[in-house]
């Protein structure tokens, strides 16, 4: 019979195996327009101290308190959950349970009932939760991972989404909470290597509720990959001080 094997430490997902796959450096990632709070990569205008998060944004900041808990609950089972609490009230366009698997034992995935092989498009497919209950990765050597988003809450803002992306040498998914309408805020930014663009917020609000402007302009960089031009609409809601976001997932190998 194959085991699952992990090495988790401060309750956090360092890297596992299931007979020939292999994961690790699961985490949390958030952000707002201009700080990217991340465990797994580099941190973009924040720093972390006491598990409290720190935005800065010239002279206004923006705390957050996160934790993040991750067990082997089986011999083939693990959860992870995450916390995000705003300390302030703070703008957030997203909140992200991020686990990350090797590539090349695995076959190909599945999300929405449909399968995909890693052709690293750096796509994300990314669906809401009542048209995606579940991710699937199959294994070369039959064995399967299923990821279900067991729990959630959005304080009413945010809604919960799944998706699956195939970037680099990784399989990434992420159960992920994002703005639901009516929004506080749309940015819509171009952006590349050298510099970011943003519209003017006035001008932003004006093409997302233009007929189409939200359909064709939502987060469309990620929707078609890494060949599109790093356009797209981002939306922000506030959340207020002493509220939490959430997420939990299960993960089970077989």
């Amino acid at each position: 019979m194959t085991r699952l094997h992990t090495e988790i430490r401060d309750h956090r997902l360092i890297s596992g195996h299931f007979g020939a796959i292999t994961f690790g450096m699961w985490g949390i990632e958030f952000s707002d327009r201009s700080s990217f709070a991340t465990l797994t990569d580099t941190p973009r205008n924040a720093c972390l101290a006491d598990d409290i998060w720190q935005f800065r944004h010239g002279l206004r900041q923006g705390r957050w308190k996160t934790r993040l808990h991750t067990a082997q609950t089986g011999p083939a089972t693990l959860t992870a959950s995450a916390q995000f609490t705003a300390l302030d009230d703070a703008p957030l366009q997203d909140a992200v349970l991020r686990m990350v698997f090797d590539k090349h034992p695995i076959a190909h995935g599945e999300i929405a009932g449909k399968t995909y092989r890693h052709r690293n498009s750096d796509t994300y497919r990314l669906y809401p939760i009542d048209k995606a209950r579940d991710v699937r990765l199959f294994g070369t050597d039959d064995r399967e991972i299923i990821i279900t988003l067991d729990a959630c809450d959005g304080v009413g803002r945010f809604a919960p989404y799944l998706y699956l992306r195939d970037r680099g040498d990784h399989w990434i998914v992420h159960a992920r909470l994002l703005p639901t309408n009516p929004v506080d805020q749309v940015w819509l930014r171009w952006a590349n290597r050298f510099f970011t663009l943003s519209a003017p917020d006035p001008v932003a609000r004006t093409i997302w509720q233009m007929p189409g402007g939200q359909k064709l302009l939502w987060r469309l960089r990620e929707r078609l990959g890494r060949h599109c031009p790093e356009i797209q609409a981002v939306p922000l809601n506030t959340v207020l001080a002493g509220q939490t976001l959430s997420l939990g997932v299960t993960c089970r190998f077989r």
